[in-house]
């Protein structure tokens, strides 16, 4: 069953400008969403290079928190760039979404619900 993706886009990526949200999808209590990154390219993490220069790209799929008990993956585009500085030792780079996941990470918001609580002061 295909849902709304302005709903869904605001709902889970409030505060996050980077992503744009492609399709959502639900079915068998999982809801699915894609998405991809909005900016026309990413700076090189080493040298600061801007580059809207696609070397490929890849999908990352992310878990996230439970909504209205239903399971929820966001299937997310990731491009690599390649850095067009001839001194720069990185030859391609990963688009970042930092507010959304660190690299190799479920999303931010489902790390912080399984993080255990703090200590409590006396």
């Amino acid at each position: 069953m295909q849902t709304d993706t302005l709903f869904w886009g605001s709902l889970v990526f409030a505060g996050i400008d980077e992503v744009e949200v492609e399709a959502a999808a639900a079915a068998f209590g999982t809801v699915e969403v894609v998405a991809r990154g909005r900016a026309a390219g990413a700076a090189c993490p080493d040298c600061g290079r801007f580059s809207e220069r696609v070397h490929d790209r890849y999908q990352r799929r992310l878990r996230d928190l439970p909504l209205a008990e239903q399971g929820f993956v966001i299937r997310l585009t990731v491009r690599r760039f390649i850095c067009g500085s001839g001194d720069c030792p990185r030859r391609t780079f990963a688009e970042q979404f930092s507010r959304l996941a660190a690299p190799y990470a479920r999303t931010t918001r489902l790390n912080r619900a399984l993080e255990p609580p703090a200590p409590a002061e006396y």
